[in-house]
């Protein structure tokens, strides 16, 4: 089995509910300490993140995008987003002009891979509560389309 066969939309959308959970399980502990009441710890985030790319490539697998195309948009998500709309994704979930911010917002730390090296300087952080939701209408949409329950 080669390279192209062994990364299904099925199993990218299974890696990206995994994040996700584990990104509001480690919000439930670390999240809850003091500090963190607006802007959730950098591994939840980097872990909600993760879990949006994977379930936006999960789609564009299951859309027949290769590998390679999969790398070109690499870990940003504004580029995952704007190529999954190219595919339809649109058809199945939208975003808000808000939710696209925070997709906006997001992405910059993720792809910087700011969000698991410590860079010192200003930065911009979205609220948790609406990160959150924007994942997980886009997993909630993805995963069941692709064929991950």
């Amino acid at each position: 089995m080669n390279e192209e066969d062994r990364t299904s939309a099925i199993g990218l959308a299974r890696f990206a509910r995994e994040y996700y959970d584990a990104a509001i399980a480690a919000d439930d502990v670390i999240g809850n300490r003091k500090g963190y009441e607006i802007v959730a710890p950098a591994p939840v985030m980097f872990l909600i993140a993760h879990a949006t790319e994977l379930a936006l490539k999960a789609y564009l697998r299951w859309k027949g995008v290769d590998l390679e195309g999969l790398k070109k948009v690499g870990h940003n998500l504004e580029a995952c987003w704007a190529t999954a709309c190219k595919h339809g994704v649109t058809e199945h979930v939208s975003l808000s002009d808000e939710e696209l911010g925070i997709l906006r917002l997001i992405s910059d730390l993720h792809s910087s891979t700011e969000l698991r090296y410590i860079q010192t300087g200003y930065k911009q952080f979205p609220v948790f509560g609406p990160l959150q939701e924007m994942s997980a209408k886009v997993l909630n949409t993805v995963c069941p389309l692709v064929g991950f329950k």
